[in-house]
């Protein structure tokens, strides 16, 4: 009797599942499989599937879960013998992914920076998931104020990323966090160009089907925001609230959009005194990536 899972099948049902957009169904689907994998002691499909049910639990907010299961696949694969792998790193990477989500910045830049010494290790410094990495470990420096190590991160991720033509969902995803750190920096005219060069990606290259054209969009939404063009605000804003339902649900992210939404919309119907300045619209990252850095 075979004692393994079929992952070829698994991954097929799991992209049917996240075409259908109904995050209830998806979660059930990746419980089911990981019952599978257990009942076959199926080492290998159960670092697979919490992988993937890892992701979609940081995606779909259930934190602590997401943390419970890239622990596991790190337990699993120290079992396995497989510490010192590519594939010890991408879990080093989803588990700061969970801490970043939540501001858990010092426990993340451990991970993240723990994951790029492995990569090195391996060889792998100039692979689209060291690319990943530093945006992820840029995000961090942004946060915590230090623009230039923030900056020198992305250029290292450019840098790698126009090496690789067939990666350019990851070149957008690095003009929305470049974008990000202008706006933190006060550079709205650039953050613009920026977003507008990452929406210009996903529409070309994805036809908008990207998890991450959402951020691109809530990007534009807050710059038009802070410039006082609240009509182009509220049109960004109003398609990230869109797209992250389509992608992940009504996630954290969407609750934050649609809150800076109504800001947008209240400045709309009550104009304030020009010299007043507007409630600044809630930023965060939103991180939602389905495997990203974490493919295996």
């Amino acid at each position: 009797m075979d004692d393994r899972i079929d992952l070829q099948e698994f991954y097929n049902g799991l992209d049917l599942m996240f075409q259908r957009k109904d995050s209830g169904a998806t979660g059930s689907y990746l419980e089911s499989w990981l019952r599978t994998a257990e009942e076959k002691q199926d080492l290998s499909g159960i670092v697979a599937v919490c992988n993937e049910l890892g992701g979609f639990c940081r995606v779909t907010g259930q934190i602590d879960r997401a943390k419970e299961l890239y622990a596991r696949v790190r337990s699993l694969l120290e079992e396995m013998g497989l510490a010192a792998t590519q594939h010890y790193a991408t879990a080093l990477i989803n588990t700061g992914d969970v801490h970043l989500m939540v501001n858990e910045l010092t426990q993340a830049l451990e991970l993240f920076l723990e994951a790029e010494k492995l990569l090195l290790s391996c060889g792998l410094d100039g692979d689209y998931r060291m690319a990943a990495l530093c945006n992820n470990i840029s995000m961090i420096y942004r946060e915590r104020e230090e623009f230039a190590k923030a900056r020198q991160a992305l250029d290292k991720a450019f840098c790698i990323i126009k090496g690789l033509p067939e990666r350019g969902g990851e070149l957008a995803t690095t003009y929305v966090n470049l974008g990000e750190l202008q706006v933190r920096q006060g550079q709205l005219e650039k953050a613009k160009e920026s977003f507008l060069c990452a929406v210009k990606i996903f529409e070309e290259e994805t036809g908008g089907a990207d998890v991450h054209y959402s951020a691109a969009c809530a990007g534009l939404g807050e710059v038009f925001y802070l410039s006082g063009a609240f009509q182009e605000a509220e049109h960004y804003y109003e398609k990230a609230r869109d797209l992250i339902q389509r992608d992940f649900g009504k996630t954290p992210a969407y609750d934050m959009v649609c809150s800076n939404l109504e800001k947008a919309r209240q400045r709309l119907r009550q104009p304030a005194d020009p010299g007043e300045a507007p409630v600044k619209p809630e930023s965060g990252q939103q991180n939602n990536r389905r495997k990203g850095a974490g493919e295996q």
